[in-house]
Formats: C-alpha cells, structure tokens, sequence
C-alpha cells in the first residue's frame, strides 16, 4: 500500500517538476514512510481484481526515477494498459506464458500490425515481469518461454548527394533552409533540433550544446553553410522567443517535432525525394564513417551509448562503396 501511495505520487508529479527533482521527492517519501503502516479502509466490494494496473503504474514510476525519456514511458505505457485491459481481473501471477501468447496473436489479428510492432509489444511486456520478478511480486517471469518474434531486416537508405542538392535547390525559405542545413551538419535527432534554444549556440566558435536522450549532454558543430543560412534566418526573426526555431506565424512559437517533420516531408514532394528528419542523421554518420572519421569518435557525436548502434543501425554502406573497399584491401 505504501509503495503504490509512493509510485501514483511520482507518475502525477512526473510531468510536473524536473527529474532531479522526482528523485529527491521519492527520496523524501520513503524517507517519510519508512516507520508508518498504512491501511486501506475499503466499504464498498470491488467490482474485480486491478492488482495488475496498480503494478503497470508502479512500474512507470519505476521508469520516470530511473530517468528514461519520456517518449519511452508514452510507449511502455501504451502497451502495458493495453495489455493490463486484455487481462482484467487476472493477478500478475496467474498470467503465463500462453495467456500472453494468446493475447499477441489477438493483437495481430485484430490491428493487422507488422512484426516489428507486435515485437516491441512483446518487449514492453517482458521488461514488465523481468520487474515484477526483481520486486519478488511474482517467483517466475513468463516471458521467458516467449521467443523474439522474427523481423525482416529493411536496410534504412542515406540521403544521396543528388537527393541532398535537389532539396537545397527546391527550398525557398530562409527558415527551412536553415533547418535542413542545420539537420545535415549536426546529426541532430528531430526532438534535440526542436529543442535547442539560442543561448544554447556558440555563434562565434559554431557548436552547439545538446541535450539528447536519458538528459546527457553533448556538443556538435555548425558547418560553415549552414551557420551562413543561419545568421540570415535569425536577422528575419521579429519575435522574442529564445528558440533558435519558431513558427512563421504569431505567436511565433517554438516549432516542435512535428512541425519539423511536416517541413522536411513536403520539402521531399516537391523534389520527389523521400525525406524525413532522421534521414539527415544516417546520412551524416554514414558521410562521416566513409570519409575515415573513428567509429568511436562518429558514436560520442550522435549521442550513442552503445558503438554497436552507430555500426549497424545508422551506417549505409553501399554496395558501391564495400565494392571499392574489397578491391583497395583484398585485390
């Protein structure tokens, strides 16, 4: 009872007070808690069993103190209310390994969605009784029994040079152009691009402090085109927003990671080129990768705690490209 007054605290204050703050408030209710016994008078006869959202929701609470982003927290709990519903009245414990099968193929079947959706369901869930085992709620974690669910593997193409020009070309607006100039050269994900404020940017030595994923800071840097289109995008700005981004249109707010994404996907139709914003960020580290730049070096500046993700997930090596390695190294 404690530890759930504890954990519905944390997630309504999570999306009011900082992090550190969050870690301190728990701090302080524990601390606060620790010699106090608490008891639920309960008068009324529950209608069923809702042990099992009371955990989902001590479980996100889990997610905010452990400081994962809050996109991450959106998802896990996406999925886990969904599956809390599909199995209302059930305790944690009496959920096995077919019940959670069952409730994978029904998911499929009735949404129609891909493997690589349903996979990430599946994750969700096993990450949800990998905690429930840590915490001694349940003896036994189901998934176990639950194998990865196959994907095919699509290889995420880079821009090419021609594609990058024909966008160059067909931008019109001081705005956009900066944008797109500042996604190519800096790697920046979509959110960290919308977020930058002005006195976040070193003008005179052209870097920029990012706060990325998990609130960890880095620095990436501002080409000398980019820094050009830049300037004159701020020298058109009548507005007092701090944002290094705004709207074109009053209030001149902040432009959020939608309207980025809109900006970059009409300027991709009008040239006929694919586009999004995390296209910039594969082809800037695919650009760097080729031109001799340490795989260490390109991982700090896109901000990846794991190497791995910088090899393998963002790197398009061409074929054209293995083709000329093969013949320099083995022929």
């Amino acid at each position: 009872m404690r530890d759930r007054i504890i954990s519905n605290v944390l997630i309504k204050m999570g999306s009011r007070i900082k992090k550190k703050e969050l870690q301190f408030l728990e701090n302080v209710l524990v601390e606060e808690f620790q010699d106090v016994q608490v008891k639920k008078e309960c008068t009324d006869v529950a209608k069923y069993n809702d042990s099992l959202g009371k955990l989902k929701d001590m479980f996100l609470a889990t997610l905010i103190v452990e400081n994962k982003s809050n996109r991450t927290i959106e998802q896990y709990n996406l999925h886990l209310t969904q599956f809390v519903n599909y199995f209302t009245g059930k305790d944690a414990k009496d959920i096995d390994a077919t019940g959670i099968r069952s409730f994978l193929y029904a998911y499929k079947k009735n949404r129609g969605i891909s493997n690589l959706s349903l996979n990430n369901k599946r994750s969700a869930i096993s990450s949800f009784f990998s905690w429930l085992v840590d915490e001694e709620y349940i003896d036994k974690d189901p998934t176990r029994k639950i194998k990865k669910i196959k994907v095919t593997k699509k290889k995420k193409k880079a821009f090419t040079a021609d594609e990058m020009e024909r966008m160059r070309i067909a931008c019109t607006d001081i705005r956009d152009r900066a944008l797109i100039e500042m996604l190519a050269c800096t790697g920046c994900r979509v959110s960290e691009l919308s977020n930058i404020s002005l006195n976040d940017v070193d003008f005179l030595r052209k870097k920029v402090r990012i706060v990325g994923k998990g609130d960890k800071e880095r620095t990436v840097f501002i080409s000398d085109t980019a820094m050009i289109y830049l300037n004159r995008y701020l020298e058109t700005r009548q507005d007092n927003n701090i944002a290094l981004f705004v709207s074109k249109r009053f209030p001149y707010d902040r432009l959020r990671k939608d309207g980025i994404e809109r900006v970059v996907r009409d300027l991709g139709r009008m040239c006929n080129v694919y586009a999004h914003p995390h296209k910039f960020r594969r082809t800037l580290c695919t650009n760097l990768i080729m031109r001799g730049m340490p795989l260490q070096n390109v991982a700090i500046l896109m901000g990846h705690a794991d190497i791995n993700m910088t090899a393998n997930v963002y790197y398009d090596a061409s074929d054209r490209a293995i083709e000329y390695e093969y013949i320099r190294y083995a022929a």
